[in-house]
């Protein structure tokens, strides 16, 4: 099926607001065949120009759907609402961005959380699947090393496809 999907697990940090450098996964389904990348804020020198390169290249790719990770602010968990404290909330902004900018083009938009995908897309499911595999302690999409932030934009991905789409054939 000719379609375009994107599905990012976004990290709006960035060095230059003292919270730590990100890496946004990215996941594209194009015409029947799935590609890893990642952006990395390191690569670029402020929030600003890091951002744009991830609603650039979401513009770029002009995509069916985009898919994204949510950001809750949870009280029982790493990320609570103490741990956050004075944080300006870096992701949930670029979150925001990558909202307004689907609006603005008229793409389509999905939001899934975290809990809703990493239990039924988990690593040892990926693999079994044919999705990655394994090197030493590595594990290979296509033969090239991932990271949490890649997984994490194929989970959402592959969840999208089952649950919303279902009309895609992987």
């Amino acid at each position: 099926m000719d379609m375009t999907i994107i599905a990012l697990d976004p990290s709006g940090n960035h060095a230059s607001e003292n919270e730590g450098s990100g890496t946004t996964g990215i996941a594209i389904y194009r015409n029947g065949k799935i590609e890893l990348k990642d952006i990395k804020a390191s690569d670029y020198e402020c929030i600003e120009s890091y951002w744009s390169a991830i609603l650039n290249f979401i513009k770029f790719n002009n995509p069916d759907y985009v898919v994204f990770e949510g950001y809750r602010l949870y009280n029982h968990r790493g990320m609570s609402a103490q741990t956050q404290a004075n944080s300006t909330l870096q992701t949930s902004q670029l979150i925001g961005a990558i909202r307004v900018l689907c609006y603005q083009e008229g793409i389509p938009y999905y939001t899934q959380y975290a809990a809703d995908v990493k239990s039924r897309w988990a690593d040892h499911i990926l693999l079994h699947k044919g999705y990655l595999s394994e090197r030493g302690n590595r594990l290979l999409f296509n033969g090239e090393s991932t990271n949490t932030h890649k997984r994490d934009a194929l989970r959402h991905l592959l969840h999208f496809i089952k649950y919303n789409l279902k009309k895609v054939e992987l």
